[in-house]
């Protein structure tokens, strides 16, 4: 009797294959795609802006061999504080998880809203939505998915409730972001308009946005927590390791 041999399952490709050959790709695409640029012109205020009538072609700088090989250590010096940041916050967590803490105060806020749990996820995320409307908080939030994941499973939520509580709420904030230096405040420099102008209308969108994230999530955490296999995280999270002791 002859046994077949199983499918092999497919994975998905390291990150460093999936990072190189973006590199690559790029790096292929400077001898392809026509380089161009705008000149800058002085505005009223002294602040030198685009002049959008200026487009012109440049030539090309294609990347050779040796700038491929540059370009990831050379793009972790430009976003070196983001990089800091996430060690440290990191860090800092890992050692505050040692003491016990994080179970602890975990464990207490699981106990005092039990049979209220979804409340607070509208919390978390406006406080993240906040964060990523103001100053940008992006990446600087996986610090903090292990412990959301941990809590809403402690809640009985799956880990998908917890990262989403971070991710969908701080990305909710940073689209349609009021305050964000990073997005409106450069945008509107260049454009040369008043910073921050037209608060309102993107308080109105932020609000909206924020709300429609808080109401897609929460509905989702409730079916999930009415029936957890309806999670795609269901198998995996019955077999996760940083379960917590919440008694």
């Amino acid at each position: 009797m002859v046994k077949q041999k199983g499918k092999k399952k497919r994975q998905f490709p390291h990150v460093y294959v999936v990072l190189l050959s973006l590199v690559f790709i790029c790096a292929l695409l400077s001898y392809i795609v026509p380089a161009g640029e705008y000149a800058r012109i002085e505005a009223a205020d002294g602040r030198m802006i685009v002049d959008p009538d200026t487009f012109h072609n440049v030539e090309r700088t294609a990347i050779n061999l040796f700038g491929v090989l540059k370009a990831v250590p050379k793009g972790m010096v430009e976003i070196a504080d983001i990089i800091f940041f996430i060690f440290i916050v990191g860090g800092s967590f890992a050692v505050v998880q040692d003491t016990g803490a994080i179970e602890s105060g975990i464990g207490r806020i699981t106990k005092s809203m039990a049979g209220k749990e979804k409340l607070l996820i509208p919390v978390l995320m406006i406080i993240f939505s906040i964060a990523g409307a103001i100053f940008g908080m992006a990446e600087e939030t996986l610090p903090f998915i292990p412990i959301m994941v941990a809590l809403a499973l402690a809640m009985g939520f799956d880990s998908i409730t917890g990262t989403g509580m971070i991710l969908a709420g701080a990305g909710a904030g940073f689209s349609a972001a009021f305050m964000n230096p990073f997005t409106v405040g450069v945008a509107q420099g260049i454009a040369g308009l008043p910073l921050f102008s037209a608060m309102g209308f993107r308080l109105v969108m932020f609000s909206v946005m924020t709300t429609a994230t808080i109401i897609y999530v929460y509905r989702y955490a409730g079916r999930v927590k009415a029936n957890p296999q309806l999670s795609s995280m269901y198998e995996f999270d019955k077999k996760r390791d940083d379960t917590l002791d919440l008694d």
